[in-house]
C-alpha cells in the first residue's frame, strides 16, 4: 500500500524569510568520543520554513549532530541557540519542550497498539468517569491522533493496529507523532529509506507543505538525487569538520558528490562499454509443463554480465530471490546452476556450487556484528582451512587481508568488530566471505541502500571487478538510475512472470517504469514476454 493523498504543494522557492533570524543555530560545537573527532568547531543555520539537508559519508558526524541537537548527547563545547537563546538539552525531554522532534532512521513504534495509541503516549489523555482511579480516555485519545493524521490523509488508519500498516504509512504515523504539541523543527533522519520511488515524491510533498506551514525541516539522507530534489540549502559533513554550506542551486549531483567524498569520484555505476556474455550460469523456470512457460526461463543470468530487476523495498521479488538462492522452497520454480537442477539443493549445497546471496541488511541477514572481520570471512569457509579438526587461521590470512585490500575494506584491519563498521564497509564483507568462497554467481538484494556516495562508488567498483574476472550477478535494486547505469540487461517480473525484458542500452526508464508498476496494453503478461524476439523491449536511438 503506498501513501495516502499528499498534502496540497508544490516545489517552489524556500519559504523562509532570509532576513528572519535563524530558529535554530549551532556554533562551534564540537564531540569527540575519545581519541575519535565526531564534530569539530560545526557552525550552522536551521531557518523556519526551510529543507536543510545534512549530507556526508558514514562517519562525517551527521548522527553526533542529530543526537546533539535531539539532547541525547550534550557538545564537548560550542553553544546551541534557539530563537536567539543560548539553551543546554540535557536530556531528550529538553529538546521536545524546546521545540525539536527526531523522526528516526529505525521506527520507534509499537507495533501491538493502534496507531492512536502510540500517537498518545507521550501525552496520554485520563479521565475519572465516576471511578475511585484515572483511566485512559480513549475516545480523547483517538480524536488526537486523527488530528494529526488528518493532514496527511491518514485519519481513518487511526484505529488500526501498527503491525497492519504498510512501511510508508509507519513512517508517516512516526511523522505525525513528532508533530505534537510545539515542534518548531523536525529532523527525518533517512526518511526514504523503507520508501518506494512514489512514496518517496508523495512524502516530499508532506514535507514542502511543512516548511510552507513554517516548519524548520533537517532532512539527513545518502541519496544525492533526493537532497537535490527537496532541500533548500545542504550541508556538508567530512571527517566530523564542516566543509561547506550551500543553496541547492548551487549544485548539482557532481558537485555535491566532490564536497562529500573530498575527490573527484570515478566512473560510478557507469557499465565501462558493452561487456561479452558468456554462457547462461543461473537460469529460473516455471516448472508447469506449460509450453509457454517451459520455452521461456524467467531469468537467464549469463557469466560476464550483471543482470537488473527493478523493484521496491519490502516487494515480492525478496521472495523470489529466497526461492533462487535456497531460503525457501522452490516450489514451481525450477533453478539450474551451471546446467545442474539445484531446485531442491541446501543453501550450503547452494554455496558450495558458486551461488551466494548479499542481502540488504548485512548486519540482520549476512554478518555477526559481534566477531571481528576475519571471522565472518571465515565463517562459512573454515572447512577449506581446517585440519585434524583446528583451524588454521595462519593460512587464511594471506586471502583475508588481500580481500580487506582488493575490496578496499576500512579500517583495513581484520581484526576490527564489525558492528563498528560503516554500513558500506559491512556490505563489503559480506561479500568478502562469498568471494573468498570461490562464488561465481553472486545474488545481490538492494546491495547500496542506506549506503554513502563514496562507498557505492567503490561498491560498483567490486561488483564491475566481479562479472569481468567472468563471475555474474543478479541484483534486485530499488534505485532504478543506479540499475539502470549498472546492468548489462534488465528484466521486469511480477510474481512467476517476466512482463519485459531491456537488453539494449540505453534503456528505456520510462517502458522500465511503466511494466514494474504493473501497467496495462503496455507489455505482455505472458510468462515468455521479452523473452522471444517479438517481444524484446529496445530503445530507439
Amino acid at each position: 500500500m503506498s501513501l495516502a493523498r499528499p498534502l496540497r504543494s508544490t516545489p517552489s522557492e524556500p519559504f523562509a524569510d532570509a532576513a528572519a533570524p535563524p530558529f535554530l543555530r549551532v556554533r562551534d560545537i564540537s564531540r569527540a568520543y575519545g581519541t575519535v573527532e565526531a564534530l569539530r568547531e560545526v557552525s550552522i543555520d536551521f531557518l523556519a520554513g526551510e529543507v536543510h539537508a545534512i549530507v556526508g559519508e558514514n562517519g562525517a558526524g551527521k548522527s553526533t549532530l542529530t543526537r546533539l541537537l535531539g539532547g541525547e548527547e550534550q557538545p564537548d563545547s560550542g553553544a546551541i541557540f534557539i530563537e536567539g537563546q543560548a539553551r543546554v538539552l540535557s536530556r531528550p525531554s529538553d529538546a521536545r519542550r524546546a521545540g525539536i522532534a527526531i523522526v528516526h532512521q529505525q521506527f520507534q513504534l509499537v507495533e501491538q497498539l493502534t496507531v492512536a495509541e502510540n500517537i498518545g503516549l507521550e501525552d496520554v489523555p485520563t479521565a475519572r468517569r465516576f471511578r475511585p482511579l484515572p483511566v485512559i480516555d480513549t475516545s480523547v485519545m483517538l480524536r488526537r491522533a486523527c488530528e494529526r493524521l488528518a493532514p496527511f490523509g491518514l485519519a481513518d488508519r487511526a484505529s488500526a493496529r501498527v503491525r497492519d500498516l504498510s512501511i510508508a504509512e509507519k513512517q508517516v504515523v512516526e511523522i505525525a507523532r513528532a508533530l505534537g504539541g510545539n515542534t518548531r523543527l523536525l529532523i527525518l533522519d533517512e526518511p526514504t529509506s523503507a520508501l518506494s520511488g512514489g512514496e518517496t515524491e508523495t512524502l516530499f510533498a508532506h514535507i514542502r507543505a511543512l516548511r510552507k506551514a513554517g516548519v524548520a525541516i533537517v532532512f539527513i539522507a545518502h541519496s544525492l538525487s533526493e537532497v537535490l530534489n527537496i532541500a533548500d540549502r545542504i550541508t556538508v559533513l567530512r571527517d566530523g569538520r564542516l566543509i561547506a554550506t550551500m543553496p541547492v542551486a548551487a549544485l548539482d549531483t557532481a558537485s555535491l558528490a566532490r564536497l562529500i567524498v573530498g575527490r573527484e569520484l570515478a566512473a560510478g555505476a557507469e557499465a565501462s562499454g558493452h561487456r561479452l556474455a558468456g554462457d547462461v550460469v543461473l537460469q529460473v523456470a516455471r516448472a508447469e509443463a506449460d509450453a509457454d512457460a517451459a520455452d521461456a526461463p524467467l531469468i537467464a543470468l549469463r557469466r560476464g554480465q550483471i543482470l537488473g530487476m527493478p523493484t521496491y523495498i519490502g516487494s515480492a521479488l525478496r521472495g523470489l530471490l529466497a526461492r533462487i538462492t535456497g531460503e525457501a522452497s522452490a516450489g514451481s520454480l525450477s533453478v539450474t546452476l551451471g546446467g545442474a537442477d539445484i531446485s531442491r539443493a541446501s543453501i550450503a549445497a547452494r554455496v558450495k556450487r558458486g551461488l551466494c546471496l548479499v542481502p540488504a541488511d548485512a548486519t540482520a541477514e549476512g554478518l555477526a556484528p559481534k566477531l571481528t572481520v576475519e571471522d565472518n570471512i571465515l565463517l562459512p569457509n573454515a572447512g577449506r582451512y581446517t585440519r585434524f579438526g583446528l583451524l588454521r587461521r595462519s593460512s587464511a590470512r594471506e586471502a583475508i587481508d588481500a580481500l580487506i585490500r582488493d575490496l578496499d575494506i576500512r579500517p583495513a584491519d581484520r581484526q576490527a568488530t564489525v558492528e563498528n563498521l560503516s554500513g558500506g564497509n559491512r556490505q563489503k564483507v559480506a561479500i568478502a566471505k562469498w568471494l573468498l568462497s570461490g562464488a561465481s554467481v553472486l545474488v545481490m538484494d538492494d546491495p547500496t541502500r542506506g549506503v554513502d556516495v563514496g562507498a557505492k562508488v567503490e561498491m560498483y567498483r567490486i561488483m564491475r571487478g566481479h562479472v569481468e574476472g567472468s563471475g555474474a550477478i543478479l541484483i534486485a535494486s530499488s534505485d532504478l538510475d543506479e540499475l539502470i547505469a549498472l546492468s548489462d540487461r534488465l528484466v521486469v517480473i511480477h510474481g512467476e512472470r517476466a512482463v519485459a525484458r531491456f537488453d539494449d542500452k540505453p534503456f528505456d526508464k520510462a517502458g522500465i517504469l511503466a511494466a514494474s508498476s504493473g501497467a496495462t496494453g503496455v507489455f505482455s503478461s505472458k510468462a515468455d514476454a521479452g523473452f522471444r524476439p517479438e517481444n524484446t523491449t529496445k530503445t530507439e536511438g
